[in-house]
């Protein structure tokens, strides 16, 4: 006979739930900041629509990808500590952002935030591992995962009260600041560090570092990806005017292709092969896993206009939405809150990729609709298409780490998983900036709704490309 809840919940000890509460507390805080931050920055700021989402990009880029690099420090230095530390940043960020209106200190505060979020994601899902046995892992991370959605589903609420009771948006980063010091008491006085294997304590960033070359490519293909992103995130500032950023960006790529192909003449010439990693030719890793990894930042890409573009186009289609644009952030969560085991338990009769299909297929329909709703019944009614967008990401958000398990070598499982939320990364960056272009492009055509069905395309152009990717691999196998 089964445990009852009471008794299922009784197995886990005092740390499982400080770090449950800590994270809580700090997806309050984050999605508090997240769902009103692009009107912030566009329109209460002034920084307009293509700055603001180039930096809502780059700090959600930040957050997503630094975890991968520095994952290993909480096991090297100590989870408590690490999260005390994680917890400091975030808050200072957090206040710091309070005070400043410029471009350059906004920009610098989020990025604050965004690297105390990148120490902290790791942490936590780590405590959660440490805390739990065998028996109790699946619970565990499932308790886990259904708090990230309850803070996600109550901060559109408490930003809102915040914003509107005070008058001040930049109130919205103090109560996000007060909020983590909440979480830095948790960890003070309940938390306590967990042993961890040896191995894991012995794990360098240069470690890290290697792993990634394994997966992805070697160093110098790395440093064209880098400064191709660098350049991308740069492409609104003044330093580049109408198609320069594009020519800069050619120019790197041509200069990266001409350098493999004069090396190996160098090298014959001084008689000897280059031992240093960036004067090598570029070189890609496995190519399955990245090129999954590129095609799933298509779906993440079209996630991030969830927070970016439809609330700035809500608010285009009737100003005074902007009282309650929080909102329509939490008609996501609550979604899955409600219906994701449900979802989910049915998804498990199917493999992962036709469910994962199924569900982009479904997320265009949503990205489609959304001014076809918005103009014909009213701003309101774009949280129609966010429903819609939800029951497809219950579909195929789930299933994406399990499908990166079921495609990666046996030996390298975990290897592999940690990477396969390189589309989180590359997604969020990318997207934001990239659908606010769209946006002014057909804006200046003369039908700024279509660019939504730009997105429905998108959407079954990545369900296509990840269809075939699948029947490339298994007839590869």
């Amino acid at each position: 006979m089964g445990l009852s809840l009471k008794a299922s919940l009784s197995q886990f000890n005092r740390t499982f739930w400080a770090a449950i509460i800590t994270e809580l507390l700090h997806c309050l805080a984050s999605y508090s900041m997240l769902s009103y931050l692009i009107i912030y920055l566009a329109e209460d700021l002034g920084f307009g629509d293509l700055r603001a989402s180039a930096m809502y990009g780059t700090m959600l880029f930040v957050g997503y990808f630094l975890p991968i690099l520095i994952g290993a420090l909480a096991d090297r230095y100590g989870f408590k500590e690490t999260m005390a530390v994680s917890l400091v940043i975030i808050t200072a960020g957090y206040f710091l952002a309070s005070r400043v209106t410029s471009y350059p200190s906004v920009f610098a505060a989020l990025m604050v935030i965004a690297l105390g979020g990148a120490v902290m994601k790791p942490v936590i899902a780590g405590t959660v591992k440490a805390a739990t046995t065998e028996g109790t892992r699946t619970l565990g991370f499932s308790i886990y995962y259904m708090i990230i959605n309850v803070g996600s589903f109550l901060a559109p609420f408490l930003a809102n009260s915040v914003r509107v009771s005070t008058g001040h948006p930049a109130f919205i980063f103090v109560a996000c600041g007060v909020v983590e010091t909440s979480a830095i008491l948790v960890t003070v006085f309940m938390f306590k560090n967990l042993p961890v294997e040896a191995s894991a304590k012995a794990k360098s960033l240069a470690a890290v570092l290697g792993e990634m070359v394994l997966v992805l490519g070697n160093a110098r293909l790395m440093m064209t990806a880098a400064g191709l992103a660098a350049l991308y995130l740069l492409r609104d500032e003044p330093l580049f005017k109408g198609q320069d950023i594009w020519v800069a960006m050619g120019a790197w790529v041509i200069l990266n292709v001409l350098a493999d192909v004069y090396f190996p003449i160098l090298e014959h010439r001084f008689g000897r092969p280059f031992s240093h990693s960036l004067l090598q030719r570029q070189r890609l890793g496995d190519g399955r896993l990245l090129a999954f990894i590129l095609i799933f930042s298509g779906v993440w890409a079209l996630y991030s206009q969830i927070w970016t573009n439809i609330p700035l186009y809500i608010t285009s289609l009737d100003p005074a939405m902007k009282a309650h644009i929080e909102y329509f952030q939490a008609v996501d969560p609550i979604m899955i809150v409600l219906f994701q085991v449900l979802i989910g338990k049915w998804m498990s009769n199917y493999r992962p990729l036709p469910s994962m299909v199924l569900g982009i297929v479904i997320a265009s329909v949503a990205v489609s609709t959304v001014s076809l709703f918005g103009e014909n019944l009213g701003a309101w009614a774009v949280s129609l298409s966010l429903v819609i967008w939800s029951v497809g990401e219950m579909m195929f958000s789930p299933r994406m780490v399990e499908y990166v398990s079921v495609i990666a070598p046996k030996d390298k499982l975990a290897l592999y998983i940690g990477y396969g939320f390189l589309p989180f990364a590359i997604g969020f960056g990318v997207g934001p900036s990239a659908g606010t272009h769209l946006m002014h492009f057909f804006a200046a055509m003369g039908h700024p709704e279509w660019v939504w069905y730009g997105f429905g395309l998108w959407s079954l152009l990545v369900a296509g490309a990840l269809w075939i990717y699948d029947k490339v691999v298994k007839s590869a196998e």
